[in-house]
């Protein structure tokens, strides 16, 4: 079920060994909301079950395995990575001569290092906007 939030806020305390609980989602059910939380100490993932005003309902334990959960983002540090990014995307965050940097260091060639230091200073604003991670 998709998250209405990401919102981090404490959300209660473990009850595994009671710590405080950290929320890493909320989503809506019908009339309920389930918050998705992890203790900051153990670990420990639950389910936090409230109803359409806020009062707590119940709470459950949550098993993430064998679960696929990404992480982080993609990273990308090789030339076969790169090629598969669209170019579109590319360009929507650096210029040509960037581009044809990235890829030459991708293929080991030696780059205009001006274009690779320009390019290098986008990779944030390229993470934030694609969720991929350039380490070229």
């Amino acid at each position: 079920m998709p998250a209405y939030s990401l919102e981090e806020n404490e959300i209660g305390n473990c009850s595994n060994c009671d710590s405080m609980l950290i929320s890493l989602s909320y989503h809506s059910v019908g009339e309920t909301i389930v918050v998705v939380t992890k203790c900051v100490s153990c670990g420990a993932f639950y389910v936090n079950i409230y109803d359409s005003d806020w009062n707590w309902v119940d709470e459950a334990p949550v098993s993430l395995l064998p679960i696929p959960i990404s992480i982080s983002n993609q990273i990308i540090d090789d030339w076969k990575g790169l090629e598969t990014i669209p170019l579109k995307k590319l360009e929507a965050v650096f210029s040509r001569g960037e581009i044809e940097a990235l890829f030459a260091r991708a293929k080991e060639e030696t780059p205009i290092r001006q274009y690779l230091y320009r390019a290098r200073k986008k990779y944030e604003l390229f993470e934030e906007i694609f969720d991929m991670r350039l380490e070229l």
